[in-house]
Parts: C-alpha cells; structure tokens; sequence
C-alpha cells in the first residue's frame, strides 16, 4: 500500500521507517529543505513526559505573526471552552498514558539502535531528574510502585547516591532532595539519532518529497482523494495514496479544521539558552532535569566547544498576548547559576525561543479520523523526544490494520 507522510519532522520520518518496515511504500512531504531538520532535544525520562511543565509560570504572549496567529484564532473560534475541558479517556490518568508512551519509546529506540547498528555515543551515560524538594521528591517515591507497574525503571537516589553519579549536583550543597535516574539515554546527539533515522528510511526505500508545501487534502466519497502541493517552483503537484498521515504539527489544526476534524489545541513557548561551559571538570555529564526549576539541562559539544543548554516550557494563554518576556530568561540565568555555580558563562548567553501546539488534554494525537484513510500522528509538544518512536511505531501498525502493542489512549480506537 502506498501511504504518504505529511511531515519530515521526527514524527513523520519515524513513522515513515516504521510504515516501510511494515512492506509499504512510503512518501514523506514538507515544506523544509532536509528530513528532521529542527530535532533537537532528548528521548527523556518519563518523568519528564509531560507535553509542558504544568507548574511552570504563564507569561504574557504577544500575537505571533503568520500562521501562528491564524492558528490561535482558529482554536479560540473553533473549540472555545474545549480548550480548558478536554476529557481524557475515562478512569485515567493522562500522565500515566505519557508513562508508558515515554517507556514505550524509549524501549524502541534502544530496539532500533541494537538492530540497526545505530552508533551509541560514549558519553551517554544516562539522564537523570533532580529535586531540590523535598516534599515533592517524597511524593516522587510514594509514585514508584504505581510508575514501576507502567513500566517505568528509573531508579531512586538520595542525595549523595546522585552526587556518587553525577559530581555536579555537589555544587548544590543542601538545596538537593534526591534524584531519579536512568542509565539509558539512547540519543544523547538528537541531531545525530535524527539523521540516523533518516539514513534508515533513505536505506529502505522511503522517498522524501522535500520543499513541497503542503495546500490542502482533497476529500472525496468519504475518503482523502489527494493531497495538493506547491513544488519549489510554485507548481501545483497533486500525489494520491491509498492512506495518510498527517505529521505537521501545529499545521495539522488547519488541514485538520478544513476536513471538519476535531483537533483541540493549546499553544506553548518553549525558552532556550545556550551557555558556554566555564570549567569542565565541574560541569553536568549528564542529562538533568530540574524538577522543581521546571528546567532540562543537557550538555552539547560541537566545533563550537562546549556548552549547556537549558530549555524551559510555559503555557501561552489566550488573554496575555505579548512578546515573549525577558524575565524568563533572567529566572533560567538565576536558576542555573544557583545550582552550578562558576560552570557556565552567563554573559555569554544565547537567547532562544519557539512555539508548539499541544492538545488539550496534554496527550499527543495519534490514531484514525473520521476519514478512513486519514490518520494523526501530531501534537507531540516539548520535548518531541518523548515520544517519537513509540508515537511511529505506533501509528504505523494502526495504518496497516494491525493492534497497537501499546495501551494509551488513541483516537478512534
């Protein structure tokens, strides 16, 4: 069966190799010059499997340009009050869905690795969620029965078991609660895991349809017909398959608005900086997650030398709409200085920012439509990692009629 992924994202070229290993033909379109080209964070620990920090402060939000801000009219006129009461599956818990999702991925990347020969890099030597509460760390350990059952293995730390794994978090002195850790962190590179995944799809036949923009889905008898394109030269190119996948992110609420599907969205900032590592010898080795600093610490190398870079989600409310504020970054400068102090060059800091669509009750939308041959795969929101893998194997096995191998909450099933 021929089926076309709309999307080069990692959601879409994950589920492109998964679609292909199943015997299908495989087409990738997107707007972008190269597959995965904005992959960047980390397969995290569960913990860490929420689409936003739902502690973290809201800021105040100016209306993006372009098609952001066509996309929160769209979800303010469409689902109204959806946004806020979106009901999860009955008798459970969203977070427990995003357990076993990380899980699920996580076990699949190291699966993939191992049978494909992925190169592991040395240094990835786990990842680990620290908590400067103690409250909350308690709470933590009161979850690790109800965790364990879903699969989840990370082991809990007190505070000087992590500082015997992670010498950096000494810097922190008393303010250290605990930890959880996994020894496990199968994409230390993002950038690299997602160029592995590429190669693999162009080793086994997947045809990626690259700087084709995507108008719309032709619906017809009940069933998407085609898909129209705009080819790099402003043509219109028509492709039919017998199945879809609509992988576009935060686009897919416009498409998805056309077909008269439901797609309740919210909209998050995710904040990055970059910082130059000052000392090495007291940096961080492995990945962190603050738990209660809402902040994910991981540290890169490249030609550049080395740094960390720290990223922070927050919810955008649809009444604060400015730019995004600097305090922010100042509270993540603060924050990081407060935990390691004199391992990062703050005056040397890069300031980023960029905006993801979440659904509204936080799970990713993966599964069927009201469209027989149309299915979702989008939604991931921060970070995308969590869930790639396990989000494309997934969706592909559904695509091809067969039961998925995990229990979570699809659409449609």
């Amino acid at each position: 069966m021929r089926v076309v992924v709309l999307g080069a994202g990692l959601h879409g070229v994950t589920t492109a190799y998964y679609l292909q290993q199943l015997g299908h033909e495989v087409i990738v379109i997107d707007r972008h010059a190269t597959p995965a080209a904005k992959a960047r964070g980390r397969i995290p620990s569960p913990e860490g499997a929420t689409p936003f920090n739902a502690g973290a402060a809201s800021l105040p939000t100016k209306p993006a340009q372009g098609r952001w801000s066509r996309l929160r009219a769209l979800v303010r006129r469409r689902f109204g009050k959806l946004l806020d009461h979106a009901v999860v599956p009955p008798g459970s818990n969203p977070l427990d869905h995003m357990v076993r999702l990380a899980v699920y991925s996580r076990r699949s990347a190291l699966a993939l690795r191992d049978e494909s020969g992925m190169p592991q890099r040395p240094r990835s030597t786990g990842q680990m969620t620290v908590y400067t509460d103690a409250q909350s760390f308690r709470g933590r350990i009161e979850r690790a029965p109800h965790w364990s059952e879903l699969g989840c293995e990370d082991r809990l730390l007190s505070a000087d078991e992590a500082v015997g794994l992670e010498p950096s978090l000494q810097l922190m002195g008393g303010r250290l609660a605990g930890a959880t850790y996994s020894p496990e962190d199968p994409a230390r590179d993002p950038s690299q895991f997602a160029a592995g995944i590429v190669f693999l799809c162009r080793a086994a036949g997947v045809r990626f349809m690259m700087k084709h923009t995507v108008v719309s889905l032709k619906e017809r008898n009940g069933r998407i017909d085609h898909v129209e394109l705009l080819d790099p030269q402003g043509e219109r190119v028509f492709v039919r398959a017998q199945s879809y996948v609509l992988a576009l992110g935060a686009s897919s609420v416009l498409h998805g608005e056309h077909l008269g599907i439901d797609m309740p969205m919210n909209f998050v900032r995710e904040y990055v900086v970059t910082l130059p590592i000052k000392d090495l010898s007291i940096a961080p080795r492995l990945s962190l997650h603050d738990r209660q600093g809402k902040l994910r610490i991981r540290r890169l190398e490249n030609a550049g030398g080395h740094h960390l870079r720290i990223t922070s989600t927050v919810r955008v409310k649809d009444d604060e709409e400015n730019e995004p504020d600097s305090d922010r970054f100042d509270a993540i400068l603060r924050r990081v200085e407060t935990l390691f102090p004199g391992v990062v060059d703050t005056r040397r800091a890069s300031l980023e920012t960029a905006m993801h669509a979440v659904s509204s009750n936080r799970l990713p939308m993966i599964g069927k439509t009201r469209l027989p041959n149309l299915f979702l795969n989008t939604a991931p929101g921060t970070p995308s990692w969590t869930h790639a893998l396990g989000a494309g194997k997934s969706i592909a096995r559904i695509v091809s009629g067969l039961r998925p191998e995990l229990d979570f909450a699809f659409r449609g099933l």
